[in-house]
């Protein structure tokens, strides 16, 4: 044995690199983990957003103008529609603003201008008339040159141009005047074809057609010339008139240009239609601004629009995701997500919306087809709060509140963005999950889905008086709808509760009771085969509830795991003193660490059994942690005394349990509950002074040994625990008083008695003899 013990001593070290192996495994494994938990993420936000996404929606179906619509339409976005018509009219009142633009031309005026100063002198008469026949050639029969050579026309020449003909020039000559008329309300541009200057020019207007400026020049030419010479007026006339000619023109390419800059920069005139807004109902005739909006909404869903959408939703519902996550898991202590729990948690949330999204298309097709009920009121139907009662039976209320934040908004933002179905999503989800708290029986949860329905109702009427119409037609479908909705949660939470605990090995209120069963195969092996530990687990079963229950602790889960704390000791019963009844003490021929090492096992093989036995990872955790790293005292003081320094130290460590600490409130009341009743059977003399100091002494030291403080286990709950570890050990070991003496009757009855209880004790070992102590 000794062989073995330096054996084992001399691969501590082989041991210690083993154990630091392991912690750098730990930490890459916590590594792995994060960047499970992100790709977690990203692909639960992935699938929301085609979920929640306008790609998912029904397709629309095709109207003409005056159909009758077989449904109603919603649409699947916030869009703005351009208004084809008011866009056409504004675009239509700047074109008209456009004035028109004509061309001024001074070529005119600087050819008169010109001619007047070639014809300076009286004896420039046949220089004038080379002119004349340069550029007029057939102004002038020979009659009239002979005229204009005899006669001396020259001075009556310059003053008519100069009187009459620049004048008429400057004044402007347009070809067609009417067409001034059609801009009298807004005005002209004249530019000058030169120097590209503009100038306007509004109504009325003093141009001269061609036809005025021909009669205003004969009216003037005969007030300069003496009317008896009547030839030499009409000669001037000709001569002047090759000088009149429009030097105004309608530039009609440059005017419908401006007009379409104009329109150009018309701002579309859009109107905004809201994510779930109707935009037809059901019965209603298509008229010509519901197919606007229809093929709006159409078009909206092509694949080229929706791809940066999706994209953008796919962001933003990630970064709330994983904001929501870090807040949680840093700032609330009870919220520390295991990747089996991140995996349940996000597949109840996408389970959640997927089955919603079904739902919302069965019921667009089917609402108001068979019964007179309006599709909005199937969706107080659904079973909002399943969700969130589901989390709280498997994980806890923190997580629950986290949830349905997240599953009220999606399922909010699918249904059309209304802040009332968040509304009522979220608050029917926290009712759901806080009446599940302690689900000690199926009936809970049913009572819980009542109460949905309850609060239900209320929201409804409140959205009615809300929205001004209390009694609206739709109000008793509504009232009908949310009722039904809190049962069919109960329903599917029951339904679904042993699914989850089958498939994440979560071991919830309801896997508590059934593993509570006396008749569970473990528990019939502990009664037959470790009997002393067997009552050893009841009666601590017994103090942890009671505990719990002062403390606000789970008092189920605390009692179940003491039932299954020492499992482990069905692998070795017989080691260990509860279950020798009075047989020699194994430990007798063992060295003090091999010893130790048998105690400590029992937890590991305690670990193991549950696991195959599928007991769940909160009983499994509490048995590996219900004894903490504490100190096996007895036989670490035993390997002390035979302790020699110099050849074989003795460690303290190799005497501890390997622990963890506990970690939860459950774990803590079960070491300490395990630790009392243990002590507690010590006690010759069980009175209740003494048990109160035994308790007190027991705690203190567990607590002075570090055991606690990794639980959440504070000073006052150790006092609420001392308090009822004392009272229910009193009650235990309570006095009884000594009975008279019996005639013989009396005793052969008592004897009758005592035989029947030995029997009973042979069957059942753990049965105590009537008046028998629980120290014995």
């Amino acid at each position: 044995m000794n062989k073995l013990i330096k054996k084992f001593i001399s691969n501590l070290p082989l041991i210690k690199n083993k154990m630091e192996k392991k912690d750098q495994l730990g930490k890459k494994l916590f590594k792995a983990q994060n960047h499970q938990k992100l790709l977690i993420g990203i692909v639960t936000a992935f699938i929301i957003t085609l979920l929640i996404s306008p790609t998912m929606q029904q397709g629309l179906k095709e109207y003409k103008l005056g159909d009758i619509a077989t449904k109603d339409i919603k649409s699947t976005q916030d869009l703005l529609i351009e208004d084809e018509k008011s866009t056409a009219k504004k675009k239509l009142e700047a074109e008209r603003l456009i004035p028109a633009i004509y061309d001024y031309d001074p070529a005119p005026q600087t050819e008169a201008e010109e001619f007047i100063k070639s014809i300076l002198k009286p004896e420039d008469g046949p220089k004038l008339r080379k002119q004349l026949e340069t550029h007029f050639p057939n102004s002038l029969n020979q009659k009239e040159w002979n005229i204009l050579e005899k006669e001396r026309l020259i001075p009556y020449l310059r003053e008519t141009f100069s009187k009459v003909v620049i004048p008429i020039l400057k004044n402007g000559i347009i070809n067609d005047k009417d067409l001034l008329y059609l801009e009298s309300n807004k005005g002209i541009i004249i530019r000058d074809i030169q120097t590209q200057r503009e100038k306007k020019d509004d109504s009325p207007f003093s141009f001269f057609d061609l036809k005025e400026a021909k009669i205003k020049l004969r009216n003037e030419v005969g007030l300069i010339v003496d009317s008896k010479r009547k030839e030499i007026a009409l000669i001037i006339i000709k001569i002047a008139e090759n000088f009149i000619k429009p030097n105004l023109t309608f530039n009609k390419n440059e005017t419908e240009d401006r007009k379409a800059k104009a329109r150009e920069a018309v701002h579309p005139v859009y109107y905004q239609i809201k994510r779930g807004e109707v935009i037809l109902r059901k019965g209603d005739r298509v008229k010509e601004d519901h197919l606007i909006k229809i093929n709006a909404i159409r078009k909206s869903q092509e694949k080229g629009h929706m791809f940066p959408l999706i994209i953008g939703m796919g962001i933003l519902s990630f970064i709330f995701l994983v904001s929501l996550y870090q807040f949680s898991t840093k700032n609330i202590r009870k919220i520390s997500l295991s990747l089996k729990d991140l995996l349940f948690f996000s597949s109840t949330l996408v389970s959640g919306i997927m089955v919603l999204k079904i739902y919302q298309f069965i019921t667009e097709i089917l609402g108001g087809e068979f019964i007179s009920i309006p599709a909005s009121s199937y969706y107080y139907l659904f079973p909002f709060a399943s969700g969130a009662m589901l989390i709280r039976i498997a994980i806890n209320s923190e997580v629950a509140i986290v949830f349905s934040i997240l599953s009220s908004f999606f399922s909010a933002s699918l249904m059309g963005n209304q802040l009332t179905l968040f509304i009522f999503i979220f608050i029917g989800s926290i009712i759901g999950a806080h009446k599940v708290a302690q689900c000690e029986k199926r009936s809970t949860i049913l009572r819980a889905g009542l109460m949905v329905s309850g609060v239900n109702l209320i929201m409804i009427f409140g959205f009615n008086l809300i929205s001004g119409n209390p009694f609206k037609t739709t109000l008793l479908s509504d009232l009908s709808m949310g009722f039904l909705g809190g049962p069919l949660a109960s329903v599917i939470t029951l339904g679904v509760t042993s699914i989850i605990e089958s498939l994440f090995g979560y071991t919830t209120d309801i896997k508590l009771l059934e593993l509570a069963n006396m008749d569970n195969p473990i528990l019939k092996d502990l009664v037959l085969q470790a009997p002393g530990t067997y009552h050893h687990s009841i009666i601590t079963g017994t103090l942890v509830e009671a505990a719990a229950k002062s403390i606000s602790a789970n008092p189920l889960l605390a009692r179940v795991s003491a039932y299954y704390h020492d499992i482990g000791k069905l692998k070795k019963p017989l080691y260990f003193i509860e279950n020798a009844g009075g047989m020699e003490n194994k430990h007798d021929h063992l060295s003090p660490n091999m010893s130790s090492l048998i105690l400590i096992s029992h937890v590991k093989d305690g670990v193991e059994l549950a696991r195959e036995n599928h007991l769940g990872d909160k009983i499994t955790n509490i048995i590996q942690q219900h004894h903490g790293t504490s100190l096996i005292t007895y036989f670490y003081q035993k390997a002390k005394e035979k302790e020699d320094p110099k050849i074989c130290p003795i460690n303290e460590e190799d005497f501890r349990y390997p622990g963890p600490k506990p970690q939860t409130k459950e774990a803590g009341i079960v070491m300490l509950a395990d630790a009392v009743e243990a002590a507690s059977r010590t006690l010759t003399e069980p009175t209740p002074a003494r048990i109160k100091n035994l308790v007190q002494r027991i705690i203190h030291n567990i607590f002075l040994d570090g055991q606690l403080e990794e639980c959440e286990l504070t000073l006052k709950d150790l006092h609420n625990i001392e308090e009822s570890f004392t009272r229910i050990l009193t009650g235990i070991f309570h006095q009884r008083i000594d009975y008279p003496k019996m005639n013989n009757n009396e005793s052969n009855e008592k004897r009758n008695n005592e035989d029947l209880d030995t029997k009973s004790a042979k069957t059942y070992p753990f049965r105590l003899k009537k008046g028998e102590k629980c120290s014995n």
